[in-house]
């Protein structure tokens, strides 16, 4: 596996350059859609959950206080990068189908090109997060263990979604359902609210919260980022470790379901 990414890099490029090219292409302010989306979402569900429902952030790492909006984006973060390496994944071998069926190349090579394209959207946001705490001067060395959270985030919805991209290819209500589960699987995950508000409620949903693979990320980002809290190594490696074995089990799933793909696109 490591040698058929390694061989086809410049393939990859290739497509993200494309993508780099195309995305945003006919609009006024270009890139800076990527960072109006999730500050409109950040606004607006800051202004309901904290206002309305009067949900209460933890404190801070620094000690001054809460931020529920620093919360939240956090969380935003983390699970846009999942979300949207999920659906562009889904999408790309219909969108290149045409080339499929005329030139001969790996075909998970334009998911991995979208991806990459994705990974810097996140990137970006990530940009205006850090700019947030240091607003808040909330910052701590523990901002360095973000890097592999973010990378078993990464490795582990790039996984699913090369999984996804066949059968989406082969039955077409898969984009339907992904997204009925995604928008379920949202309000599962600590992104609006912390895990503490849940726990000794519920204890069936505490369980399926607890459960769900992203609530693991999505925790783990708002302890170095907000709670400036180390998690266990034992724990940050477990997140790492999950997203490769999810990637290469991905990966192996996807080079056996695609190999009569260009019959099916």
């Amino acid at each position: 596996m490591l040698t058929d990414l390694y061989s086809r890099r410049a393939l990859v490029w290739a497509f993200a350059n494309r993508d780099f090219a195309t995305r945003y292409r006919s609009s006024v302010l270009g890139w800076a859609w990527s960072l109006l989306q999730p500050l409109a979402t950040l606004v607006v569900f800051a202004a309901v959950f904290s206002v309305v429902f009067r949900i209460q952030a933890p404190p801070l790492g620094n000690g001054n206080g809460s931020s529920y909006a620093a919360f939240l984006f956090t969380g935003i973060v983390t699970w846009n990068l999942f979300s949207s390496i999920l659906n562009l994944s889904m999408t790309q071998l219909k969108s290149n189908g045409e080339l499929l069926k005329k030139v001969q190349f790996p075909a998970w090579t334009p998911i991995l090109g979208a991806s990459i394209v994705q990974l810097v959207q996140v990137l970006l946001e990530l940009v205006v997060l850090i700019l947030m705490f240091l607003f808040l001067r909330n910052i701590g060395w523990t901002w360095i263990l973000a890097v592999p959270i973010l990378l078993g985030t990464l490795l582990f919805s790039q996984g699913v979604g090369l999984v996804l991209s066949v059968l989406n290819a082969r039955y077409g209500d898969v984009q339907y359902i992904v997204a009925v589960v995604l928008g379920a699987m949202y309000f599962l995950t600590p992104v609006l609210y912390p895990v503490s508000m849940v726990e000794g409620q519920n204890e069936l949903l505490g369980w399926v919260i607890k459960l769900n693979p992203m609530t693991w990320y999505v925790q783990g980002m708002h302890d170095v980022m907000y709670s400036l809290v180390a998690p266990p190594l034992w724990a940050i490696a477990s997140l790492v470790l999950g997203g490769i074995v999810v990637f290469w089990l991905g990966f192996l799933a996807f080079e056996r379901g695609s190999e009569d793909i260009g019959e099916l696109l």
